[in-house]
């Protein structure tokens, strides 16, 4: 997944469109509208898109064939650390 971020260049305004349209998407489901979902989805989301953002910078050092992380009620993956 990191790969397809690289050398994008994305920017924090473009991070939050993508976060607005997939959660006016999640509101326009006929989907249950749980509490708890719908906070590990924004959590997942948030730490998702920002990683995104780190990893598109020219020069970021990554670890190009880092295992997506497996979705949780809420683990985000702990504290990032640079």
């Amino acid at each position: 997944m990191i790969r397809h971020h690289l050398n994008r260049h994305l920017t924090e305004p473009q991070r939050r469109r993508w976060i607005n349209l997939l959660l006016d998407t999640y509101e326009d489901l006929d989907a249950p509208h749980d509490p708890e979902f719908a906070s590990a989805l924004l959590a997942y989301l948030e730490w998702g898109s920002r990683l995104a953002v780190l990893n598109s910078q020219a020069g970021a050092d990554v670890f190009e064939d880092a295992p997506m992380p497996e979705w949780g009620w809420g683990e985000t993956g702990g504290p990032y650390q640079p």
